[in-house]
């Protein structure tokens, strides 16, 4: 979970060059007003064009350069520049703040820099921009309007970043000349193909779902013109065959009243994958079309002519539809349309695999060739509908009125992948450990996100043909559902307004945590926290208890959801002000930015980036050692700056202006004459009493806000400063604790100084060390006074031995008070006596008996018999030895004890 660090920096605040790029007004530093004439102005333009829902992407970026729609016209700057050249201009006024001749300079160097702070990109459009999105490579940008789409080729960054500050002109091209214009159905999604060749693949989807694949070339003009699939998914959602016809209707023609007309209004679109090697083969040719009245469409596979595929896309599709294929011939359960289904998959990839594919240069960084296919023609360009997707339990009553989808694509198997193989070194995934299911994530116009979870695995599917077996079992395929998961709310009832468009931004950290924007703030999501937990259950081969743990799971902390940045729409400005999907960028400079717009004011936040974006999910390191403590002390702040309301900068003047449009041409001779008592009179001061108190509503209603603000800021500095106080006086409790017991009295002109403190603490602390000693001695004294004289060395060294003895012979007590006796020297010396007798008559014994008798049942060698006698007369003087030792060590101890 980020946590913000600052909000709003001051090089997008005003008056910087950073806040004029999202400005209407060129000259706002020095005509503020005029900044507010010419945003009502812009705001009046966009009230007659009637009220819009759907997405504001304005914001589009490219690395650290923006794109910003401000009005109607494009402006590109650079972050990093912006944010460098405030700081030196910051340093160079404070350097510099003494001198009123180097302050006239520095003047002029900060306007220098005001000018250069963004190039105006031009192209005619009449249409209010809605949507700007750059294509992958960053050559291509997407200029989209309700009705309309234009196509412009973005200059070089370079070429952008120079001095000059004149407009350029940029060169664009309308896509669809004929088809998408106001005389057609609005546009509802447009999108770059992830598997484009050079990132010069479009698809659109307008409000009545038809899908149109656009493969573009500067080169030609009639690209631009034409698409190169359309297929009307009205149509294709009743379809029972290839041979049916599931193109869009042409121009003139009616497509006439159905019921489709309502439930398949399209919201928003997008492609369940990136292209990337991590994720599944079936995932970035999949198009997923979610409707405004809750139904949510799959069509797999969408491709455009040529296409170029990752690494693993082709090798991972073979490997599981031939392992699939080959399940089937031994399974007799399969139906007729899973075999159907199998068998076109097998063609589709048989007809990829026998392919010689071309090679192209990559546009990356690397510069690898890149693979180009061309699209399978068998089974064919159309794939099948797949849906609409079961998401709410059949007895709920909720009504899903969707605004936006985004969909994070499922891993690729890698063990399937590399089944057979040795060596893995080859593929340079840095994902492996994600889920291996994708996860749907849906939001609604009340600012409720749904969390679902594909645990089918969508693939590639195709309408039979009419000569197949399967179309004789037409609807034998259930509905598919999706699993959902959780439903997270990011509105109140009550803030929920007509128009409101919550709008999805990827995250540039993880695939698993993406943002949320609407008219209140952003919202950050993390979907890392049971990922992974989720995914051991999906993959383990035992089901027992399943059920409990999945419950487990989603009954546990779930999806973590926090608003990183809110918005404020006061009511002085008028109606709420738009607010732009906002875009999330990480940067050495910057660090890890949030940057979006309400109106025409920039709001950004400075998150807290993760330590690590270990397998695509931002996790700390485990292992971390040393963490700077100082970071437990870096919050972040508890609201963002205060940013002055447009009203403050609005024109108030009532000129030429005001009297050209509120007085007719008739009466203008009026207003070089006296004014007269007359009903024109009376209709213009009734006119400007209006205007004036609409305008000083909103100025006063600004400026109690701001004196709001003064007053609560002066509560929370004094609040802040006695907080201060207490600690302060609890620090000079803590280093006087002990001054009052001793009736100390502190001399006043040591009350400042903190060592005095410590001194007189030491000073009592060595006196009652010292007091401590002479107590010690006086008992230890007292004590050698009541027992008699002292002990002398021998008596002690005697009463020492006397202990050991008695430990000798009654043992040593355990623990629980009992005594053991321990073999001492007096029952070893009575033992070793003992056992000598007994064995100097054994020896005895044996000498006597001389030879042994020739009837006896052993026969022992003489040598062997001496040898053995004298190994016992051996022991037996040792044991002798010992047993002398021992009896001469006792009488020396009676001898001693009875002395």
């Amino acid at each position: 979970m980020p946590k913000v660090i600052s909000y709003t920096p001051s090089w997008l605040s005003r008056p910087s060059p950073g806040f004029r790029l999202f400005s209407s007004s060129q000259d706002v530093s020095r005509s503020p007003r005029a900044n507010g004439k010419a945003s009502a102005l812009a705001v009046s333009s966009n009230k007659s064009e009637g009220d819009y829902l759907g997405p504001q992407r304005t914001i589009a970026r490219r690395g650290t350069e923006i794109f910003v729609v401000v009005g109607n016209e494009i402006r590109w700057s650079d972050l990093c520049m912006l944010k460098d050249d405030w700081e030196e201009a910051q340093a160079l006024r404070k350097s510099n703040s003494r001198s009123k001749r180097v302050n006239y300079s520095n003047g002029s160097h900060e306007e220098g820099h005001a000018e250069r702070s963004y190039r105006m990109l031009k192209f005619p459009v009449s249409e209010q921009i809605r949507q700007i999105i750059p294509s992958p490579n960053g050559q291509l940008l997407a200029i989209v309007t309700s009705y309309t789409v234009h196509i412009a080729t973005l200059p070089d960054s370079s070429h952008l970043g120079q001095p000059d500050t004149t407009p350029i002109r940029l060169k664009t091209h309308m896509l669809g000349p004929t088809t998408h214009v106001l005389s057609q159905p609005a546009v509802a999604s447009v999108l770059w193909h992830p598997l484009g060749v050079g990132a010069n693949c479009l698809v659109t989807i307008n409000a009545e779902a038809v899908v149109r694949v656009w493969e573009i070339s500067r080169e030609s003009r009639g690209s631009f013109e034409s698409p190169t699939l359309t297929i009307d998914l009205r149509k294709l959602v009743h379809g029972t065959s290839q041979e049916d016809d599931f193109g869009a209707f042409g121009l003139g023609r009616s497509r006439g009243f159905s019921a489709d007309a309502i439930e398949m209004e399209v919201a928003s679109a997008c492609f369940g994958g990136n292209g990337t090697a991590e994720e599944h083969g079936w995932a970035s040719m999949t198009l997923w079309v979610a409707m405004k009245e809750g139904d949510v469409y799959a069509l797999c596979p969408l491709l455009p002519n040529k296409w170029q595929p990752p690494p693993t896309l082709v090798p991972s599709l073979s490997t599981a539809i031939v392992s699939k294929l080959a399940a089937q011939r031994e399974d007799d359960a399969v139906t007729a349309e899973e075999k159907c289904h199998n068998d076109q998959q097998y063609h589709w990839i048989s007809e990829i695999d026998s392919q010689e594919p071309a090679f192209a240069a990559n546009d990356s960084e690397f510069g690898d060739e890149v693979e180009i296919f061309h699209r399978p023609a068998h089974p064919g360009p159309i794939p099948r509908l797949q849906g609409p997707f079961e998401i709410l339990p059949d007895d709920s009553e909720e009504y899903l009125e969707i605004s936006d989808i985004h969909v994070v694509a499922a891993k690729v198997d890698l063990d399937e992948l590399m089944l057979g193989e040795d060596d893995e070194s080859d593929l340079d995934l840095t994902d492996q450990d994600g889920l291996s299911a994708a996860m749907i994530c849906l939001s609604t116009t009340n600012g409720r996100v749904y969390v679902c979870l594909d645990l089918e695995g969508l693939e590639g599917q195709w309408l039979p043909t009419k000569r197949s077996d399967a179309l004789e079992f037409p609807d034998s395929t259930p509905q598919p559902s999706l699993t959902l998961l959780e439903a997270l709310d990011t509105l109140c009832p009550e803030s929920t307004l007509r128009g409101e468009w919550p709008t999805f931004s990827a995250d540039v950290h993880s695939r698993y945590s993406f943002f949320l924007t609407n008219n209140t703030g952003v919202f950050f999501f993390s979907l890392a926290s049971w990922v992974q937990g989720l995914e051991g259950e999906l993959q383990s081969s035992n089901g027992a208890g399943s059920a409990i743990r999945l419950d487990v799971l989603t009954q546990g902390p779930g999806t973590l959801r926090k608003r990183v940045l809110p918005i404020e729409h006061r009511d002085e400005d008028g109606p709420r002000a738009a607010v732009a999907a906002c875009v999330v960028l990480q940067d050495s400079d910057l660090g890890y930015f949030l940057l979006t717009a309400v109106g025409e004011q920039p709001q950004a936040a400075t998150l807290d980036s993760p330590y690590d974006q270990l397998n695509g999910i931002a996790y700390p390191f485990p292992h971390r050692d040393f963490e700077p403590e100082m970071k437990l002390l870096a919050l972040g702040p508890s609201r963002a700056a205060y940013q002055p309301p447009m009203s403050l900068f609005e024109d108030l003047s009532f000129g030429s202006t005001f009297l050209d449009k509120h007085q007719d041409s008739r009466h203008k001779w009026t207003r070089t004459q006296e004014i007269r008592l007359s009903g024109a009179t009376l209709q213009l001061m009734t006119e400007a009493h209006r205007v004036l108190s609409e305008q000083t509503q909103r100025l006063g209603a600004a400026a109690a806000d701001l004196f709001r603000r003064c007053e609560r800021m002066q509560d929370e500095f004094r609040e802040q400063i006695r907080r201060a106080d207490e600690v302060a006086t609890r620090i000079d409790n803590l280093a006087d604790a002990d001054g009052d017991d001793y009736g100390e009295a502190e001399p006043k002109e040591h009350e400042l100084t903190a060592n005095y403190f410590i001194e007189k603490r030491l000073e009592r602390a060595k006196a009652k060390q010292g007091e401590l000693v002479a107590r010690h001695e006086a008992l230890r004294r007292k004590l050698a006074r009541s027992g008699g004289r002292e002990l002398s060395e021998k008596e002690e060294g005697w009463i020492a031995e006397i202990d050991k003895v008695e430990h000798s012979v009654l043992g040593e007590e355990t623990e629980d008070g009992d005594e053991q006796p321990r073999r001492e020297l007096w029952q070893r010396y009575k033992e070793a006596r003992d056992l000598a007798n007994a064995l100097v008559e054994q020896a005895k014994a044996v000498a006597e008996s001389g030879q042994p008798e020739s009837n006896g049942s052993f026969k022992v060698p003489p040598d062997l018999r001496k040898a053995k006698v004298a190994q016992v007369m051996g022991l037996l003087e040792r044991e002798s030895a010992l047993v002398e030792a021992a009896q001469s060590r006792l009488e020396r101890l009676n001898l001693f004890t009875a002395s």
